[in-house]
């Protein structure tokens, strides 16, 4: 099993603040910024961390995307429009999938880099 994830951002403080907004409805929290790296997740777990990456790199890979899980269908649904709210790429709206699931809900979107996020919950 993952225990975390680490991705780059060429413009760190606005993912940071991105990341804040957009993973708040899900429980997910900011727990450290030191400047070079950002810690987010609860309090007992941090399993998604930010760090800043010189521009011209290359940062996202082709086909991989980050899911995050919500606690409700409505969570799912806010995270997806702060996220939009806050400068993401829609790539799908919130929808059922039922080729995944008869209870998957969920959603897709870049963040401000280009990596592909999707919002999902099975209840």
């Amino acid at each position: 099993m993952i225990d975390h994830v680490s991705i780059g951002s060429e413009n760190y403080s606005q993912a940071v603040a991105f990341y804040r907004a957009a993973l708040g409805p899900l429980g997910v929290d900011l727990q450290r910024d030191k400047g070079d790296e950002a810690a987010f997740g609860t309090k007992d777990h941090w399993g998604f961390f930010l760090y800043p990456v010189d521009p011209g790199r290359q940062i996202v890979a082709p086909r991989m995307h980050i899911a995050f899980a919500a606690p409700s269908r409505m969570d799912v649904q806010r995270a997806h429009d702060i996220a939009l709210a806050n400068g993401a790429r829609e790539v799908r709206a919130p929808c059922e999938r039922p080729d995944i699931s008869n209870t998957y809900f969920g959603s897709l979107f870049t963040d401000l880099d280009g990596h592909k996020i999707e919002i999902l919950t099975n209840s």
